[in-house]
């Protein structure tokens, strides 16, 4: 068993697009520009939110938070991405998810639609993902971006496959499917009303779990020398970061493996930030 280690593997990437920032900011006098918005104060997101503005820093790139206390109404919230939009010197917009829950509730397509696609660096709106499906040329959302850059890294095989992508929202299922399909794998998307689940799983040679539930994929799912993405982050009863698979009842099974955490996480936010600096390169030629 062989981990794919997302961590080794993002910071090999973060050290290329490093180069790559400082040369363009010599070429182009300006430093690339990220804005994030964050909607209350979820300690998960709090934290996501800091490992962006500090692997930014690390990159050279410019990150700026744009917090909204829970109360915000959500015209506020796309009246300053609008405002955003139209700033030549802002190359990138996200919205941290998810948006809080509870007496307000937010429409995040909404919010996510108001957001220009050529500034969508998180590959969220419709019109990203359409280009995935389409093989038009817009950027892929980050996580499966991030997850095909892994296998790629390793040099697993993906054309003739059996992929089976467990989990179908627009943020990781679909988009990592259609990446899955462009480059020529067979490709089952299996849910939470899929019956014989287990079954579907074990004719996997890829699997990638995206399904929120805890240590939920175990060895009956997985098939002998298959490899096993896993994509969920969630806490344990002790507080501990764990995936949506169970690792030490898995690994002996498996050929490869991505650990929670230090797997699809840090290559998540590698490939942000890699799609950024595609946005900057077109920003910066459209307005000179």
């Amino acid at each position: 068993m062989t981990i794919l280690d997302g961590k080794k593997t993002s910071e090999e990437i973060s050290g290329r697009i490093k180069d790559e920032v400082s040369t363009l900011i010599n070429n182009c006098n300006r430093i690339p520009r990220l804005d994030i918005i964050i909607v209350g104060n979820d300690v998960a997101s709090e934290e996501y939110v800091s490992m962006k503005e500090k692997k930014g820093k690390e990159l050279g790139i410019k990150v700026v938070v744009n917090r909204f206390e829970h109360s915000v109404e959500e015209k506020e919230i796309i009246e300053l991405i609008e405002k955003l939009n139209k700033d030549s010197l802002v190359d990138g917009i996200m919205v941290q998810l998810p948006l809080p829950r509870g007496y307000k509730t937010f429409n995040t397509k909404s919010i996510l639609e108001s957001i220009n696609v050529s500034k969508d660096v998180d590959g969220l709106t419709y019109a990203s993902l359409g280009w995935v499906w389409n093989e038009r040329s817009g950027m892929g959302s980050a996580t499966p971006t991030g997850i095909i850059s892994l296998l790629r890294e390793y040099d697993i095989e993906i054309i003739g496959k059996d992929v089976v992508v467990l989990g179908r929202s627009n943020v990781v299922g679909l988009p990592l499917a259609a990446m899955f399909v462009k480059r020529d794998a067979t490709v089952t998307i299996a849910h939470s009303k899929t019956e014989n689940l287990t079954e579907i799983c074990r004719n996997a040679d890829i699997l990638a779990v995206a399904i929120g539930k805890p240590q939920y994929i175990t060895s009956e799912f997985v098939k002998e020398g298959a490899i096993i993405i896993d994509i969920g982050t969630n806490r344990d009863y002790e507080g501990n970061l764990v995936g949506d698979v169970d690792f030490e009842d898995v690994k002996d099974k498996c050929e490869y493996i991505t650990p929670v955490p230090g797997g699809v996480g840090p290559m998540t936010i590698a490939s942000l930030f890699s799609n950024l600096v595609q946005t900057y390169k077109k920003n910066v030629t459209r307005h000179r």
